[in-house]
């Protein structure tokens, strides 16, 4: 509808408007009747779903209402009431049934209750038997321990009482033989007494016959010339003796200064099996290797070449010493004996038994009449070489790991032991001469004395080296190093022929130089990988053996190992 009086464009607006509305909802009604229809058709869908539930219970209701006329009906006949009689009776007998299985049930409840009383009294028993048997066994446990440390304890103490009545046999035996002596001497000694009166008497018959007849002579010149008086006639008696032969320089000590080898001459592979010790000749020509193999080799230094092989030990050789002319060798096994060699012949002089245990250790008196040997029965014995028998022994209280000579006679020895200390003794008397304890915390591997005999080196596990003065017994200088480290129980370190320098080898097959004086590291070198086991300096050349069979020459000719200097 037009509004009077209104601009035609706002009339034309509102025609269009309502020619829209007419376009767009001619089929509102239609939509509106769809949805009337649509909700007619839902609630008669829902009243038909009632109306069919309702037939449904109806019938069944129906079902259940013939079914009881039918029951009714069956009732009402004779057999049917007799049916019912007998399923009464059937059901009062099942009820006394039940009745007396009530009465079976509460039984069995009340043993049920019973037996679970008694399960739980048998649990705390079985409980308490297994604190008991848990208790006993911790205690066999400690008692079998305990029974274990005993049998050990009594087997350390049957080893030692074997050992102390080894010790005691060996005792008896050199008294005996002691006595055998003495009796001997005694004999020796009346019959040198009786020659000795003899002969001061035979003497003195000569002396009175001489004065005898001086005084005739006297007599007779005084009564043919009386005035002339004769001077007596004098004679002076000196008594000749040999003089005592020089003893200086025993050792082979050499009044050149001597120079730290710098090179690798020779190396090679000594031993099928592990080798355990080294030692240079005196005269420096020859090397000797003991090994695991129970054999020991002579190498020439020069050429590096096997000269011999040497055999007879039952077991590893653990130690290696020329005498002093460089004739014999001398060998310590773990086989409990020492043995000797003439290397002009290759074959064995003696073999020097009655250790009872590992000989470590074995060396020379200068003159080569007398071997040295120390042992890990704790006993160091002296062998006369003339006689063939052992004529001194010495108990230790330690085992013996190296021992050494400090004298030219011999009467003065030196050794080291497993339990840390030093010990010199007077070889004539048997006598511990000094204990020197407290200077290692290990075990003492070797000792060496200087070549003037006035210091005595020790190598120990505790990985220092020690020099000490033999008149004092006092530390000179303690040597160690970064790096440096003892290789085994055995292992063997030594003075320089001038005594200015000690080596020794560490474990991982580096060797140590030090100085005496300065008591530093002079040098390392390094051509062997395994512990080093020892050394040995004559001259100008060095011997290292390392535990893996490898044995390097040092000198002055050859190609240069690997060298580390200061």
């Amino acid at each position: 509808m037009a509004h009077h009086g209104a601009p035609q464009w706002e009339t034309d607006i509102l025609g269009l408007f309502v020619q829209r509305d007419r376009h767009e909802k001619a089929f509102t009604n239609m939509v509106d009747s769809y949805n009337g229809l649509v909700q007619k058709l839902t609630f008669y869908v829902d009243q038909n779903k009632h109306l069919e539930s309702s037939a449904q219970s109806s019938k069944e209701q129906h079902d259940k209402m013939a079914r009881q006329v039918n029951v009714l009906r069956e009732q009402g006949s004779p057999m049917n009431q007799k049916r019912s009689a007998e399923l009464e009776a059937q059901v009062a007998s099942l009820k006394e049934e039940r009745a007396e299985l009530y009465k079976t049930q509460g039984t069995n409840a009340q043993r049920l209750l019973g037996l679970n009383d008694l399960l739980h009294e048998k649990d705390a028993t079985i409980a308490q038997s297994k604190d008991d048997i848990r208790r006993l066994t911790e205690s066999n446990a400690f008692l079998s321990r305990k029974n274990q440390e005993l049998t050990e304890v009594v087997h350390e103490k049957n080893v030692t009482i074997q050992v102390i009545q080894d010790e005691l046999t060996t005792s008896q035996l050199e008294l005996s033989k002691l006595d055998e002596r003495r009796r001997d001497l005694e004999r020796e000694n009346g019959q040198l007494l009786q020659r000795w009166l003899k002969k001061m008497n035979e003497e003195a018959d000569r002396m009175n016959a001489g004065n005898a007849f001086l005084e005739s002579e006297k007599q007779e010149q005084s009564a043919l010339s009386p005035s002339v008086q004769s001077p007596p006639s004098t004679r002076s008696l000196r008594s000749m003796g040999p003089e005592s032969p020089t003893q200086s320089n025993w050792r082979g000590a050499s009044s050149i200064f001597s120079i730290i080898p710098q090179i690798s001459s020779k190396k090679f592979t000594a031993h099928d099996a592990e080798v355990n010790t080294v030692s240079l000749s005196n005269g420096g020509s020859m090397v000797a290797t003991g090994s695991n193999d129970k054999k020991i080799r002579i190498w020439d230094i020069k050429t590096g070449s096997l000269k011999s092989t040497l055999t007879g030990c039952l077991q590893s050789v653990m130690c290696v010493s020329f005498n002093a002319t460089d004739e014999l060798l001398l060998g310590a096994s773990n086989d409990n004996a020492a043995r000797l060699w003439h290397l002009g012949t290759g074959r064995p002089r003696h073999t020097l038994t009655g250790h009872i245990g590992k000989v470590f250790s074995a060396r020379f008196n200068p003159d080569s009449s007398k071997v040295v040997s120390g042992s890990h029965d704790r006993t160091i014995k002296v062998w006369d070489l003339q006689k063939g028998y052992c004529i001194r022994t010495m108990f230790t209280f330690a085992s013996v790991n190296d021992v050494c000579l400090l004298d030219f006679d011999g009467s003065t020895i030196a050794s080291g032991h497993l339990d840390n200390n030093l010990r010199f003794w007077d070889a004539r008397s048997g006598n511990c001469v000094k204990e020197v304890t407290g200077i290692h915390m290990g075990q003492i591997t070797s000792v060496c004395p200087s070549a003037d005999g006035s210091q005595i080196l020790t190598n120990s596990r505790d990985n220092t080296l020690r020099i000490l003065d033999v008149r004092t017994y006092e530390t000179v200088s303690v040597l160690h190093a970064d790096g440096y480290k003892t290789g085994t129980n055995w292992s063997k370190a030594c003075f320089s022929p001038d005594g200015q320098y000690v080596v020794s080898g560490s474990a991982d097959g580096t060797l140590y130089y030090w100085s005496t004086r300065e008591g530093a590291v002079e040098k390392t070198a390094k051509e062997q990988s395994s512990p080093i086991v020892g050394v040995s300096w004559v001259g100008s050349t060095v011997v290292s053996a390392e535990k893996d069979k490898t044995v390097v020459i040092w000198g002055t000719t050859a190609r240069r190992p690997t060298i580390y200097e200061k």
